[in-house]
């Protein structure tokens, strides 16, 4: 099939006059009613629809077109032609779009549809249409926008005409983030788009984090020389949870009122559901196990005392001079209202969790770091998530001149119905602050159920609110159905995301909307 269009650019001045001479004598036949009722609504719908288009052309300074669509159907044998011509009869009848065969004038619209421009008089009269300029604008149907960032990565092919899709994440000028939601059915190509992005930021020296639950992200990681970091009951490696570190400062917030706020939120995963008073009350024991390490509100406790006569800027406490999870259990062995408390903190202290109970005892100075919870368990993995979460984002924090992205895998254990209000906040701060401090964070997850669980979905619609970028891999209707309550997907997106092929996703960035198919070079996926 060939499809022809015509525009046909009206005389402004002329059309307006006729318009309003059209509408001067449908008024008068409407205050006579001596129709019968169908043609005063006929005349109705053209009085209406004469005076919105002269609005349009003098108040929006549109213009008006005629429009012509031609279809030339071709086939190798009669049978198979008037098959095609009944079922694209069909199909667009049933849209709403009439059609009229061009009996004893084939010649002349096949002409149409040849590179000839040539809109012969005998058939326009039967298929011009009017059409403003706006509207006029949403008939390319072959035409899709694409995005090609200069200094942007190549995220794949626009399905529609294969147009290769740059995107600079890090683009303030044209995104107001450079943040992420990555959302499909398992299998879909959700990791392998994540991995391919690692790997092609990592060749521009951006610095990386990855939340790494389900131990995907392994390989890429050694052959990118990355640094695995693995919490479990085998690893070696320890970070505490209640270190203090030199650039986790905020805004307005002092060190410890700042810590104290994020171990609320992790013990409350420990904890489970806990009113204001005891909340108060493991505040207060925060600040007593601070306090016996010498740490207080005053910031200069978080600072070893001056050695030298040269008054050079003095040291922050290095980890082994923090406390750990053991000095707090032993804090809330100290008051009967507090015993409870210790008996849930005992797998961490003394059990099968007690890797968590140690000093840091990693450097984390690579651009690329994968953090490793799988060993953690089904159960237990929110606990390293948001340990290794808090870390990265103390390093991101650290220079705002770099350029950094940090990747949530399985983002809905820590925003979702298992996870509590406080650390989900502090999620969605990350989202919400990352920009300024040079950052970018992505979303990833196949839960979309979950993700819009907690408090009737607000950190999720606020994390996919706060993403320029929205990447959505094929989809259960369930899903579809779901996210289709928080984002602006038409019923045609539905469709398109229900029918993807593994490796397609449907991309939002700002108001774009594009099919895409994630594309790499053998190179790469040997790599990945």
């Amino acid at each position: 099939m060939n499809i022809s269009m015509f525009y046909e650019k009206k005389d402004k001045y002329k059309t307006i006059r006729d318009l309003t001479y059209h509408i001067s004598n449908v008024s008068v036949d409407l205050k006579n009613k001596n129709e019968t009722k169908q043609d005063i609504d006929i005349a109705t719908f053209t009085y209406n629809d004469a005076k919105y288009i002269r609005r349009e052309m003098q108040v929006n300074n549109e213009d008006l077109y005629f429009m012509y669509l031609y279809l030339n159907i071709y086939s190798e044998n009669k049978e198979e032609l008037e098959y095609n011509l009944n079922k694209i009869e069909g199909l667009l009848q049933s849209n709403g779009i009439q059609t009229r065969r061009a009996n004893f004038r084939q010649e002349q619209l096949f002409l149409t549809c040849t590179p000839l421009m040539k809109n012969d008089l005998e058939i326009k009269n039967a298929s011009k249409r009017n059409i403003l300029t706006s509207s006029l604008v949403a008939t390319y149907p072959f035409i899709s926008s694409s995005i090609f960032d200069e200094d942007g990565i190549l995220f794949g092919n626009n399905i529609y005409n294969n147009s290769l899709i740059f995107i600079d994440r890090y683009n303030r000028d044209k995104y107001k983030n450079g943040n992420m939601c990555i959302f499909g059915e398992s299998g879909a190509g959700k990791s392998f788009a994540t991995k391919l992005q690692i790997l092609r930021y990592r060749l521009l020296g951006i610095e990386q984090y990855v939340i790494d639950p389900e131990r995907e992200y392994e390989k890429i990681c050694k052959n990118l020389k990355g640094t695995i970091l693995k919490i479990g009951p085998s690893s070696g490696t320890y970070i505490n949870i209640f270190d203090i570190r030199e650039e986790s400062i905020e805004e307005n917030k002092g060190y410890l009122a700042n810590k104290i706020q994020k171990l609320i939120g992790f013990f409350k995963l420990i904890f489970g559901n806990i009113d204001e008073e005891e909340k108060a009350i493991i505040e207060e024991k925060l600040i007593e196990t601070y306090k016996e390490k010498g740490i207080t509100f005053n910031d200069n406790s978080l600072y070893k005392k001056e050695t030298n006569k040269f008054k050079i800027k003095p040291e922050f406490k290095s980890s082994r001079e923090m406390p750990i999870l053991e000095d707090f259990y032993n804090v809330l062995g100290k008051d009967e209202k507090t015993k409870i408390f210790q008996i849930k903190l005992t797998p961490f202290v003394k059990g099968s969790l007690k890797f968590f109970n140690n000093y840091t005892n990693v450097e984390i100075n690579n651009p690329l770091i994968i953090a490793d919870v799988y060993e953690l368990g089904e159960e237990n993995l929110k606990y390293g998530m948001y340990i290794f979460t808090e870390l990265f984002w103390d390093k991101i924090k650290k220079d705002r001149n770099k350029k950094k992205a940090i990747y949530l895998d399985e983002i809905w254990r820590l925003i979702g119905v298992t996870s509590n209000k406080e650390v989900a906040s502090f999620i969605y701060k990350i989202f919400k602050t990352i920009r300024k401090y040079g950052g970018a964070a992505s979303a990833i997850t196949q839960d979309i159920s979950d993700l819009f669980s907690l408090e009737n979905g607000i950190y999720g619609k606020s994390i996919l609110n706060n993403s320029c970028i929205k990447l959505f891999f094929s989809l259960e209707e369930e899903n579809i159905n779901l996210l289709s309550k928080y984002t602006n997907i038409s019923e045609k997106e539905k469709v398109d995301i229900k029918s993807l092929r593994k490796g397609e996703s449907l991309m939002f960035i700002d108001k774009d909307h594009l099919l895409v198919k994630i594309t790499c070079s053998e190179n790469e996926k040997e790599l990945i």
